[in-house]
């Protein structure tokens, strides 16, 4: 680890006395298709370990959380067994009650938990608990025309390729697998054209009227370790644009090649970053997808602006006693090897 990174944790690094009341979330349609089986062996392993726990399902919709705002504030820590559309719908609550947050990986991609190098794993859970060591992170929040309030997301927000694939999977109501995903990113990419965009950052323009992709961001993590824009830390306090000018579809081709090897993108961006990132529409709607989710269900009007906007108060992230993000993609790799048991001590 480099001497700016190792800094960087001891800043947003704080100790918190180990949770003992922890409500779990669990998404019942995630793509790992077993989360309400792996809530009740996390609530088993928990409870054996003298702690108190309530489990229950995730909701649909943002705002249903409002009415559970005093549960989650009266409780020590939030486990979200599920992917990161659930994570997501939980910041605004979260990051108003200042509840720890840990997330039990159990989506299609998981990328809030395996950028921390959460697991599956009960005995990994209990002993994250027992150490009690947060991270201070931001969150990305999203507003503008016809947009009521500000939607938070934690990792990014983009229209390209994966915005467009993202609307034709639509809504479900079962869980989604790779075949899923490859088939209506398929039929994305024979209908793909890139959105037509102007960018400001902090009030000033960078991008005017170009055509390309576009993502603003919060985390570096991406599908598979593609790291459009490595250099996104939700330990700063600052969101980061990229932007392909010109787009085409073997820039798709790379990607997809790049993911199947799992490294990096590497491809010709431009980078601003920024607290305050404005991005304009122009010629044609288009969809935008936000931490992995078809956004609001509707896609962006021709010339409307949205605004995206840092998170002024982080949120606390339960972190594993050996987190080291230069060993993520290790411990991923070993934990992808090795499924979690199905029975628990009692």
């Amino acid at each position: 680890m480099n001497n700016e990174n190792l800094n960087q944790i001891r800043e947003v690094l704080i100790k918190i006395p180990s949770p003992q009341n922890i409500l779990i979330f669990y998404n019942p349609i995630s793509s790992a298709g077993n989360t309400q089986q792996t809530a009740e062996l996390m609530a088993t392993e928990l409870t054996y370990s003298g702690k108190q726990v309530t489990v229950q399902t995730s909701e649909k919709k943002t705002k249903a959380y409002k009415h559970m705002k005093e549960a989650i504030a009266g409780c020590d820590l939030v486990v979200i067994v599920g992917g990161d559309g659930t994570v997501r719908k939980l910041l605004g609550i979260i990051g108003k009650t200042k509840t720890p947050i840990y997330v039990v990986p159990g989506g299609n991609e998981s990328l809030f938990a395996r950028t921390y190098g959460m697991s599956a794993w009960p005995d990994d859970l209990l002993r994250t608990v027992a150490a009690g060591n947060c991270l201070q992170q931001y969150y990305g929040l999203i507003s503008g025309n016809g947009i009521k309030g500000k939607k938070p997301f934690f990792h990014m927000a983009s229209m390209g390729l994966d915005s467009l694939t993202v609307k034709y999977i639509g809504k479900r109501n079962s869980p989604l697998n790779d075949s899923i995903y490859i088939w209506h990113g398929l039929k994305a990419l024979c209908s793909l054209h890139h959105p037509t965009v102007s960018l400001s950052v902090d009030g000033q323009a960078v991008i005017i009227r170009e055509s390309g992709y576009v993502i603003v961001a919060n985390s570096s993590a991406y599908a598979r370790n593609l790291q459009l824009v490595p250099a996104a830390n939700p330990s700063k306090n600052e969101l980061v644009a990229g932007f392909l000018p010109g787009a085409r579809h073997q820039h798709e081709l790379i990607k997809a090649l790049k993911i199947l090897q799992r490294k990096p993108a590497n491809l010709p961006m431009q980078y601003f970053s920024g607290k305050r990132i404005e991005c304009t529409l122009h010629d044609h709607a288009y969809p935008l997808q936000v931490d992995g989710d078809y956004f609001r269900n509707r896609d962006i009007k021709a010339d409307v602006t949205v605004e995206f906007s840092i998170s002024t108060n982080p949120i606390q992230v339960l972190i594993p006693p050996e987190y080291n993000p230069q060993l993520v993609e290790t411990y991923q790799a070993l934990d992808q090897r090795k499924e979690p048991a199905t029975e628990s001590r009692l």
